[in-house]
């Protein structure tokens, strides 16, 4: 994810406990609004970026954390331009008669604007949009609910697990990151063959081989501390009794690929 800071908030304004915005572009691309926020939606595609993280923070910790998804972006940046826009219209907005979201040539997204009866109607954009995440709402671990696992030590009670007809949720993981570039070339190198020795499985439709990372994941990712393997052989690689001595064996195979 990429992260946008929002104006400070260190009480050198009175009011600043009232709004919250994030600017997104000091400039505009072009002198065109639209274009600049297809620029930026564009730009987090080419460099990986799925979501924006907007952060607030203050001198008593964080305020708000918004993760938007970074193809949204353009069209929650409209919609706020055009809710701003019908509250100036109308009056609303006090003596403010600049747009929210058009703020002078930089275009912000708003996460908090209490300061007229009408204007939070700006920030609920954001937050109502689909697919946008208020991470500070989200349980903290040591707050999560255990389930009962009683079920467990029942001998034939497997009929009481299962679903149907399942409701898809919200999940959050830590992992370590992964360069598509290395698993494609090792598979790449692989050519269909699982590349533990002895082992003749081979399959010429993609997807068949796994990309094993020899040392772990946290330690390397590289083409020359990873192979690729058939699905039983990486199951070996992580489970076997013996998988130090083919971790060993298959690492001194990948080490011929050093540059």
């Amino acid at each position: 994810m990429h992260v946008r800071l929002c104006w400070r908030r260190d009480g050198r304004n009175a009011n600043e406990s009232l709004y919250s915005a994030a600017q997104l572009r000091a400039r505009l691309d072009q002198g065109s609004w639209e274009q600049t926020l297809e620029n930026i939606a564009a730009r987090h595609e080419r460099e990986g970026f799925t979501h924006l993280l907007l952060v607030q923070d203050s001198t008593e910790g964080f305020v708000f954390a918004a993760l938007v998804p970074s193809g949204q972006i353009p069209a929650i940046w409209q919609r706020q331009r055009e809710v701003s826009d019908d509250l100036i219209s109308r009056g609303l907005t006090g003596k403010m008669t600049k747009n929210h979201a058009a703020n002078g040539s930089s275009p912000t997204l708003w996460l908090q604007d209490d300061r007229h009866l009408e204007t939070p109607a700006v920030a609920r954009v954001l937050w109502q949009w689909p697919g946008v995440i208020n991470i500070l709402a989200l349980p903290r671990l040591d707050e999560l609910e255990h389930d009962n696992d009683t079920f467990d030590d029942l001998v034939g009670a497997e009929q009481y697990f299962g679903r149907d007809q399942g409701q898809r949720i919200a999940s959050f993981r830590s992992g370590y990151p992964r360069d598509p570039r290395v698993r494609a070339a090792v598979r790449a190198r692989a050519k269909g063959h699982c590349e533990r020795a002895g082992c003749d499985e081979h399959r010429d439709y993609p997807g068949f081989l796994d990309v094993h990372h020899i040392l772990g994941i946290e330690v390397s990712d590289r083409v020359w501390t990873c192979v690729a393997l058939c699905p039983n052989c990486h199951r070996e690689a992580h489970f076997a009794p013996e998988s130090a001595d083919i971790n060993e064996a298959l690492r001194q195979f990948a080490s011929r690929f050093a540059i």
